[in-house]
């Protein structure tokens, strides 16, 4: 196992509780938190935003990524979706235990 934390975010609780379930539901993440009130400031299309979004932190394998992404495509509002992937370096022998009974 490969566990990375995948981040990312939206503009709706219920756009990010949409993902999460899919996620979890479909064992492409053992859990997804969702983080309320992300204050994001960004350029897009040459012009300065600052929103209120919506974070989520994805428990997964490295190995699900283009699955995720693929699940991200086709279900986010956004034209151009965050995927950032982290390695988990280190964590509980039995919490990586439980991610991995979790997915695939």
């Amino acid at each position: 196992m490969n566990p990375v934390l995948i981040y990312s975010t939206t503009d709706s609780l219920k756009e990010a509780r949409t993902i999460g379930n899919e996620l979890v539901k479909n064992k492409l993440a053992a859990c997804v938190n969702i983080i309320p009130n992300v204050e994001s400031i960004y350029n897009w299309q040459n012009e300065l935003h600052q929103d209120s979004e919506f974070l989520l932190m994805i428990k997964t394998d490295a190995k699900f990524k283009n699955d995720i992404q693929n699940m991200f495509e086709k279900n986010h509002s956004y034209d151009l979706p965050e995927l950032i992937m982290v390695n988990i370096q280190d964590s509980s022998a039995a919490y990586l235990r439980w991610m991995q009974e979790n997915i695939g």
